[in-house]
Formats: structure tokens, C-alpha cells, sequence
């Protein structure tokens, strides 16, 4: 039987658009998934095009000759094993399956092709001055040291050329972007927001910028920041771009995300349909984008209760990612997830569990051990066997997906808050009131602070506490 206290599924969302300096035409930007608020797995994803730099031709055989380096050789490198180590959880290079070597090797060389592009850029705007060589000259420092794995390197050469050159506002702001870059791929967020500001404030009309500005703040879990960027970042694209673009949809999907994360439904569900309508139009209706936002619109739907139409777009998601994917692949484990909750909801637990435990699987083994979207699945798997009353069995997985997601995301993002709350629900069932009531007050800390004192999630937070501290004066 479910407790009077409000528990919250695992959301995993497939990241909010990672943008890149592309030039024409724009290259598919790497997907980063990552989980908000505990529930379903929201999916945004896409790129900006920004029509200057490197030829497509240029750009392309660039690409190509990064993707055919040794990874045999690379991987004995001391710096590369420490960022393998950083970005999967302590895993050794060797431990790593050819997915997860595959994208990490394409999220490294995506950040070459910015420093080669910013070059590319700078060449065009100081074609006659001394600025324009001497970053030229800069550039293959970079590219050594990047190559070597050498963050440190890379951000002191920025650093110099950035103290140096204060005056020059374009060309800093690329300088700021590609710093945002080294940190965010090195996991620092903090950092990484702090660059992507300062590049959006020098350009502030380049969508680029502000989108990237606001998905490291989404990222962080600070909304209410992110939010007027996501804003700004639509407007001009519709008005540079025109309103079918697949950009704009992209844009209108990450919006719509934000939206559903602070409990605004009804503003969210027409940017999803209309994200939705462009992308069918444009790429067709079996490309994995549509599924995307098939599945970002079930899930507005099943919030809403609409669980016929919504289980209907759910299957469709996973039916054309299975296809177009294969079955073993994380976004497809985000369609099972979603699936499965919606059956949960329904209280067909028989049928929803097998397919939790496949995501959990299918996630594991893909992304980590101790990535985000595992502690998504944990907390969901969790939730079926509360249902069912198999309190030993479920404690431990809400225990480990607390574990997981303090060292992921910190230990104030909203996600955490979700376990907190998940495993505190746990405890007040059992009647541990006095182990329950200190992660009820750690939950709803976090989600005053992240989402604001009215939100809905910060609501059920507080009624939560109310109850247990009612109960204990029974």
C-alpha cells in the first residue's frame, strides 16, 4: 500500500543541449544525460549553428583524423587515466565498454574542434593585426597540450591570452566559452558556469552563449537563473532562424524541460507538441529526435493523468529508439524507465519491474556504475519493491542512489533531495520516525533553495515533515 507521504520516481533527463561552434552545416552536438528532480527521463538535446569558421569540408576531415588516434597508446597517458577515472566513477580506462571509450573519445575531440574553430574565427576578425597571429601562433600550444590531456596547460594559455587582451570583446568571449569548455568536461561545474557567464555577457545576443549559460545553471540545478536564458536563447533563434527550424525545437524542448522541472504544465505541453511537430516534419517520424520528443510529451501527459496517451507515445519512443539504436543503448533504458513508471502508477508491478531492472542493466553497463541515471533507476526500482512492502530489499538501492548522486551532483542539487525524501518515506513506513525526520528537514532545505518555497516538489516536502512531526506527537 502506498504511505500517505509523497515519494518521487527517478526522472532521469537526457541532457539539456550541449552547443557547439559549428560551422555550416551544424554537426550533432554530444548528448549528455543527466537526472532532475528524481522522475522521468526528460531527453532534450541539439545544437546552435554559427555560420563562420572552419569549412564543412575542413571541419569534417579534422574529425576524422582525431577519431583514428590510438586509443591503445593514449590510454597509458597519466592526465587521460586521472579524467576517465574523474568522469566514470573511479572506473580505470580498461574498465570501460566500447560505448562509454566511444563517447568519451568524441566528447574530447568535440573540444578540439572548438579550439580549432575559435582559430578559424580569430584569423577572420585580426586577419591584418598582431592579435589574430599571436592566437594563431597559441593555438597549437593548445592543441599539444590537449591532446596531452593537460587541462592545466590549456587553462593557463587562456588565462594569459585572456589577461593580456581584455579589450578584445569578441574574440574573449570565445576565449571565455572554450575555458567553460576544459571545466566542464573535467566535471567543474561551478567553474564552468562562471566562464559561460562571462562569454553570454560579452555576447549577449548570441544564442550560443546563453544556451550553454543556461544548461550548465539546469545542470546545477538553479532554474530560476536558468530560465530567462533558455528565454532569450529561443527568441533569437526564431527570429534568425525562423520558427521550423530543428535548432528552434531544440531550444523550445530544453524551455519546455525547465518548465516541467519548476511544476509549470500547462506552459510546458505546447512547446513539447510543437518541438515535436517541427522535428517530425523536418527529419521524419523515426528519427530518434521524434522519439525524444515523444517521450518528453508522455511524460507532461502522465503528470497530467493521461495515462492512455501517454503509455501510447511511451511504447512508440521505445519501439523507434530500439530500432534505430539497438537494445542495449542508455536512451533505450530511458524509454524502459519511463515505461515502467507510468505502469507503477497503475500498479501493474508485475509488469513494470522487469522493465526497471533491465534500464538498471542496460545503464550499468553502458554509463557506469555510478553515473546519475543508475541512481535513477535504483530509486525507481526502489519505489516498485516499497509498494510491495519489501522494505529490506528496497532500502539498501535508495541508499546506494543517494550515495551516487551526492558525489555526481553534490550534495544541494534537487536529485539529492529526491532521495532524501524517497529513503526518509521509507523510514517513516517503518515507523523510524527518528531516523526519517533529518532527511525530511535535508530535503526540503535543498528545494527551497533550488526551486523556491512555493514549488510543488518543496510543497509535498514540507507537508511531509508536517506529517512525521504530527505522528510523533500521537
Amino acid at each position: 500500500m502506498r504511505s500517505t507521504i509523497h515519494r518521487f520516481a527517478g526522472t532521469v533527463i537526457a541532457g539539456i543541449t550541449i552547443l557547439t561552434l559549428t560551422a555550416q552545416p551544424s554537426l550533432s552536438a554530444a548528448q549528455v544525460k543527466t537526472t532532475i528532480n528524481g522522475d522521468e527521463n526528460i531527453v532534450a538535446d541539439g545544437n546552435v549553428t554559427v555560420y563562420r569558421g572552419l569549412s564543412p569540408k575542413q571541419l569534417a576531415e579534422y574529425r576524422k583524423s582525431i577519431q583514428h588516434q590510438d586509443w591503445e597508446a593514449t590510454k597509458e597517458n597519466p592526465a587521460f587515466r586521472k579524467l576517465v577515472r574523474a568522469a566514470h566513477g573511479g572506473k580505470e580506462v580498461e574498465q570501460l565498454d566500447a560505448y562509454s571509450r566511444a563517447k568519451f573519445w568524441e566528447d574530447l575531440s568535440n573540444f578540439l574542434d572548438k579550439v580549432v574553430q575559435a582559430d578559424a574565427d580569430a584569423q577572420k576578425l585580426f586577419q591584418q593585426g598582431s592579435v589574430g597571429a599571436e592566437l594563431k601562433a597559441l593555438i597549437p600550444k593548445i592543441e599539444a597540450a590537449r591532446d596531452n590531456f593537460n587541462y592545466d596547460e590549456v587553462n593557463r594559455l587562456l588565462a594569459e591570452f585572456r589577461n593580456k587582451h581584455n579589450d578584445l570583446q569578441q574574440d574573449l568571449a570565445k576565449v571565455h566559452y572554450l575555458q567553460g569548455q576544459t571545466y566542464e568536461l573535467q566535471i567543474n561545474y561551478p567553474e564552468a558556469e562562471r566562464y559561460y557567464k562571462k562569454a553570454a555577457a560579452i555576447e549577449d545576443e548570441n544564442p550560443l552563449y546563453l544556451n550553454t549559460h543556461a544548461g550548465i545553471l539546469w545542470k546545477m540545478g538553479r532554474y530560476a537563473e536558468a530560465e530567462p536564458l533558455f528565454r532569450r536563447a529561443l527568441s533569437i533563434g526564431e527570429k534568425t532562424l525562423g520558427p521550423e527550424y530543428p535548432d528552434v525545437a531544440a531550444s523550445l524542448n530544453n524551455l519546455a524541460v525547465l518548465l516541467s522541472d519548476q511544476g509549470n504544465y500547462t506552459e510546458a505541453e505546447p512547446l513539447f507538441r510543437r518541438a515535436f511537430a517541427i522535428r517530425e516534419k523536418v527529419l521524419g517520424p523515426n528519427h530518434p529526435d521524434v522519439a525524444t520528443d515523444l517521450n518528453n510529451l508522455a511524460l507532461l501527459l502522465k503528470t497530467q493523468g493521461k495515462y492512455d496517451e501517454a503509455g501510447l507515445l511511451f511504447r512508440r519512443a521505445l519501439a523507434m529508439n530500439e530500432k534505430a539504436l539497438g537494445p542495449n543503448h542508455p536512451d533505450v533504458a530511458t524509454n524502459l524507465n519511463n515505461l515502467a513508471l507510468l505502469l507503477s502508477d497503475q500498479e501493474k508491478y508485475a509488469e513494470a519491474e522487469p522493465l526497471y531492472r533491465r534500464a538498471l542493466a542496460i545503464d550499468e553497463k553502458a554509463l557506469s556504475s555510478n553515473h546519475p541515471d543508475v541512481a535513477t533507476d535504483l530509486n525507481n526500482l526502489a519505489l516498485l519493491l516499497s509498494d510491495q512492502e519489501k522494505y529490506a530489499e528496497a532500502e539498501p538501492l535508495y541508499r546506494r542512489a543517494l550515495v551516487i548522486d551526492e558525489k555526481a551532483l553534490g550534495s544541494n542539487h534537487p536529485n539529492v533531495a529526491t532521495r532524501l525524501n524517497n529513503l526518509a518515506s521509507l523510514l517513516y513506513g517503518q515507523g523510524k520516525y527518528d531516523d526519517a525526520e533529518p532527511l525530511f528537514r535535508r530535503a526540503l532545505v535543498i528545494d527551497e533553495k533550488a526551486l523556491g518555497p512555493n514549488h510543488p516538489t518543496t510543497v509535498l516536502y514540507r507537508n511531509n515533515l508536517n506529517a512525521l512531526l504530527a505522528k510523533k506527537k500521537q
